[in-house]
């Protein structure tokens, strides 16, 4: 994804499959989990370290994960990786 950083868990976005993919939409979506459990459930889908993914996520000043930013982030590699699959 262009002017984003590829770290770990944009990578594994980009080489997920189908059925990965449709998953991630949907741990997305989940309003009832925040972005850390968000975050955690797609490293267990993705099969990678979380703590990996939690370096690479926005963060404010004081260390905290972002959750809008997380969330647009992850969104915007969805909707690109989902349309080449088109």
């Amino acid at each position: 994804m262009e002017g984003v950083k590829k770290g770990l868990l944009v990578s594994a976005i980009e080489q997920a499959d189908e059925v990965e993919i449709n998953t991630l939409w949907a741990v997305l979506k989940y309003k009832e989990l925040g972005i850390f459990k968000k975050l955690k459930s797609m490293a267990l889908i993705l099969d990678v370290n979380f703590e990996e993914v939690l370096k690479d996520v926005p963060r404010d000043e004081e260390e905290r994960v972002l959750d809008k930013k997380t969330r647009h982030l992850i969104h915007d590699v969805l909707i690109e990786v989902s349309q080449k699959e088109i």
